[in-house]
Order: C-alpha cells, then structure tokens, then sequence
C-alpha cells in the first residue's frame, strides 16, 4: 500500500486542483426571498447578480433543509413536491426577506446555500495556510493529501511518510494533520493518522482544553485574514502533537481484548467519548472479527482498525458518523487505553498531554 500511498497528490499538487476547480465555481450573494425550490430539484434564483433557474446537488440540499431547520436526512428522503412546499414555506417563516444567502455553483449546478453574513471557508486560502505550517523538519515535497470527502465537504489528512510508527512489524501508521469544513461552514484542524496497510484514517483532538472547530467569523476582509492565521496557528499546534499520537497507537497492539470484553464494548462506544448507535457498532464488531481473525486474540489495536476501517471506506454510513469513528479511534491514542481488571470495562484515563 505504501507505493498506493505514493500516487496520492503532494499538497501542492493538490492545491493547483483546487486552484483550477475554483477557477470554475461562481459564489453570488442573493437575498432569501429570491429562492424558491421546484421539483424536481430546480433552485430558482432570482437575484441582481444571479437569475436563472439551477439544478441543486443533494449537498445544496442539504444546506437548504439546515438554512430551514429541517432534518436533513428527512428532507433528502421526501417526494419532490414535498420538498419543494416544505422547503419555501419554511424560508418565508424562518429566514428574514432580508438575509444575505451565499449560493455556490460549478458546472451550472447549485452545489451550495450558506449565511451570506458569516466568511464563507476559503479552500484555496485555507490550503495554504496549512502549507505554511509545515514544520522545517518534514520535506514538504514528501507530503501526501488524503481526501476523506469532498464533493460538498472538505475532509482531508495531509500525512508526511517521514512521520511513522510500526504497532506490528510491517504495518506503518504516518501521521499529519486533518483539516475539515462542518455543515455549518466551521473548520476544524487536528492532528491526523493513516495506516498504510489498509489506507484507514484516524483523527486525534490535539487537546482538551482547546477546541479546534473554528466558526465561521463576519464576512468582512480583515476577518479573514485573522481567520487565516489562526487556522495555520492550529495547524502548527497539531503538528507537533505526532510523536504522542505515534505512542499512543504503538501501546495499543500490547492491550489484549478477550472475549468478555468485547460484549462490553457495545455500551462503552455508545457513551462519551464515541456516542456510537447499535447499527454503527454492530458493523464495528463485525469488522473486528476480521481484524483479528487470523490472530490468536484481538487487541485494542483490533479495534482501532475496525473503526478507522468503517469510518475510511463504509461509504453506506453518512459523512458525519463516519468522521465520528475516526475521531473515536483517535481517542484511544489521545487517553491512557486499558482494560479494568474489576469491571472488564475499556477504560480511557486522561493521559499527560
């Protein structure tokens, strides 16, 4: 998988992509009330800047069902026509006449709505900070871009093969960092790990004390130029996190998980820090006989891998769980991983960080 690994683009390849994809998006502010929604799926703008009649993306969607305060798997999964009436009664009754929408298109597509009032995250800006925050130590050349999401989000690892560990011999996790853009626009940036065997992701919270969800700020220049600097800032943080990640996971492989333990991982992964429903488990133990059939017992690492697996490549399950499994992998590296000798519980004891 390493030489897999190898073709995926440098970051500055990857920024020359998006400098030509962007060169064929259009964003235009439009007011509320110049949107109205047609089955099926027809967006009509009839804005100053923008008059004209767009299919919408299920992302734009999406984004309409939030502007809206539908849930958006329920709006995705209604008849044309209903959306259409749920949709432009509920932006009458639910966003001022007045309110600035940003409408984002590609290809004559509406591929999203947001708050006009709040900077939109700037990709290309974006990238750019975060090759800025490449530490000296690492050959930026070297550095691969790892799309997790794209199309209607922005989900990436930027990983460096020059950062690794090896919790079995043979099977190298790199490490990097993690950029992602939430429904709601807000950007995210931590650390990040892929292991090369199986191209499966993890993603670490660099700490506790601080959170890396970075809201959207006024959409006014000189925001965005501070917007900027604290996303490379964040960046630069979790770079530096790797050698603790690196250990953590190495630890993983040495804590045996038995039979008994595995019945108790159902209603551990259901609280905090995973939050993770049956269906999502289910696959989760699932997996886990995979990982560890071929070996005589499973370990923590096991479990790691199943749930870096699902959240890498079960493109069944939404964009936001399985960012939630690779966030909850993350956190057996971040804590102090074990097994109770009492309860049989799987324990996660705030580490030194």
């Amino acid at each position: 998988m390493f030489m897999d690994f190898n073709k995926k683009p440098t970051l500055d390849q990857f920024i020359q992509d998006v400098a030509a994809e962007e060169a064929s998006t259009r964003r235009v502010m439009v007011a509320a009330y110049d949107l109205e929604l047609y089955p099926p799926d027809v967006l009509a703008v009839r804005g100053k800047a923008l008059n004209s009649e767009l299919k919408i993306s299920p992302d734009g969607l999406t984004d309409l069902a939030r502007l809206t305060g539908i849930p958006g798997d329920y709006f995705l999964d209604c008849d044309p026509e209903l959306q259409s009436i749920s949709f432009n009664r509920r932006c009458r009754q639910k966003i001022p006449a007045g309110r600035l929408l940003q409408v984002t298109t590609k290809d004559e597509m509406v591929v999203g709505v947001q708050n006009g009032n709040l900077l939109a995250a700037p990709r290309l800006p974006i990238l750019h900070s975060i090759s800025n925050s490449i530490p000296d130590a690492v050959e930026k050349s070297s550095v691969r871009v790892i799309k997790h999401a794209w199309n209607g989000h922005f989900d990436i690892s930027v990983i460096s093969p020059a950062l690794t560990c090896q919790p079995r011999p043979g099977d190298t996790v790199a490490f990097g960092i993690s950029v992602a853009e939430d429904t709601d626009g807000a950007v995210q940036v931590q650390g990040a790990a892929f292991r090369l065997r199986c191209a499966n992701g993890a993603i670490s919270r660099t700490c506790d004390g601080r959170s890396h969800r970075l809201r959207r700020p006024p959409n006014r220049t000189e925001y965005q130029d501070r917007f900027l600097r604290t996303v490379e800032a964040f960046a630069r943080d979790s770079w530096r996190q790797w050698t603790m990640s690196a250990e953590g996971v190495s630890k993983l492989d040495h804590m045996a998980l038995g039979l008994d333990q595995r019945n108790t991982l159902t209603s551990r992964l259901r609280q905090a820090p995973f939050f993770l429903s049956l269906r999502v488990i289910t696959l989760i133990l699932k997996q886990l006989q995979k990982e560890s059939k071929e070996r005589e017992g499973a370990t923590l690492y096991d479990v790691y891998n199943a749930m870096t697996y699902l959240g890498s490549h079960e493109e069944a399950l939404s964009h936001t769980y399985r960012m939630r499994l690779r966030l909850g992998a993350g956190e057996f590296t971040r804590h102090e991983s074990r097994i109770c000798e009492t309860c049989r519980q799987l324990v996660l004891k705030r580490g030194g960080r």
